[in-house]
């Protein structure tokens, strides 16, 4: 009588290579992303300004706006040198327009400042193109947190 039974069958039908897969698909993954990140870095020479934003972008955002959940769509138009004006639909039907200053550092960071106290951070591609962004302080002291994108859709 027998008490222990080896299986004959190869190790990738035991199911037990199930377990590792993850990990494998991870490391090829790792490989096939890092170049591509790399290629997305601003060169050490890439110098931005304020002239690195102009033109009409259009831009979708979502988070939590005064508590609440929140997304917005619109579109900004920013003239390269500080000023932008905003077009904007959002959750619960708010809509208008606004102006804001905006700021951007050699490095390629911007900031804003809009009318009703919102505040916001971006990292802006070195030409310009497109860039990705955070709202951290809403119009009031109730929580907020919003992210989203921007593309150049025209000049």
């Amino acid at each position: 009588m027998r008490l222990c039974q080896m299986s004959q069958r190869p190790f990738w039908l035991t199911g037990l290579w199930l377990a590792g897969l993850p990990l494998v698909l991870a490391s090829f993954s790792a490989l096939a992303v890092k170049p591509a990140l790399a290629d997305e870095r601003p060169a050490a020479s890439a110098q931005c300004s304020v002239a690195t934003l102009k033109g009409s972008y259009l831009y979708s955002s979502i988070g939590v706006l005064d508590g609440k959940p929140y997304a917005e769509s619109g579109r900004e138009v920013y003239d390269g040198k500080g000023g932008v004006e905003l077009s904007f639909s959002g959750t619960g039907g708010v809509a208008g327009t606004m102006r804001a200053r905006y700021t951007v550092s050699p490095d390629c960071i911007g900031k804003a400042a809009y009318p009703y106290g919102q505040t916001l951070s971006s990292f802006i591609s070195p030409d310009g193109s497109r860039f990705v962004y955070t709202i951290t302080r809403g119009p009031t002291d109730r929580p907020t947190v919003l992210s989203g994108w921007e593309i150049r859709v025209a000049p």
